[in-house]
């Protein structure tokens, strides 16, 4: 065999060897950068939902707080602005989160999802809420919009 055959030979061996391992390694970064997003999702969406809670804590006399307010009084019209203003920044959060998972993988939607679900429906059961969002809702992405009906309608 002459050298020349001996490097067609070698050639041939690392392609054979190198396009697998190439494809391994790009599967493996498309895998790593989707965990990134995913990590991304949650981790925007829970500062955001922390930045609520404060806005929240600051407004004690009002029911925005997770925990339905049991004894409320009526509120001054400056008062209801606030309420009103909190609700939708709670409601914006829901969209984004909405929009954000349904780009995530099945799991990840399947795990972090269903703590949203869920208090998506404890909100619907109070009337304050369902004021705002009737009032609003045409100002939100539509599939959302759709989505969130769905669940409004699911407890009526």
């Amino acid at each position: 065999m002459e050298f020349v055959q001996y490097l067609d030979v070698a050639s041939q061996i690392i392609t054979l060897l190198g396009v697998p391992t190439a494809i391994y390694l790009y599967i493996k970064e498309q895998k790593t950068q989707r965990e990134e997003r995913e990590h991304d999702t949650f981790d925007s969406l829970d500062n955001k939902y922390i930045e609520l809670q404060e806005l929240c804590l600051s407004y004690p006399h009002l029911d925005v707080f997770d925990t339905k307010k049991i004894e409320t009084k009526p509120l001054t019209e400056s008062e209801k602005k606030q309420e009103e203003a909190i609700i939708l920044i709670r409601i914006s959060i829901f969209e984004r989160s909405f929009l954000m998972y349904k780009k995530t993988s099945i799991k990840q939607k399947k795990v972090q999802w269903k703590g949203w679900d869920i208090e998506i429906l404890e909100w619907f059961e109070r009337e304050n809420f369902n004021n705002v969002w009737n009032n609003h809702k045409h100002y939100y992405d539509r599939n959302f919009v759709k989505y969130f009906e769905n669940k409004s309608t699911f407890l009526s």
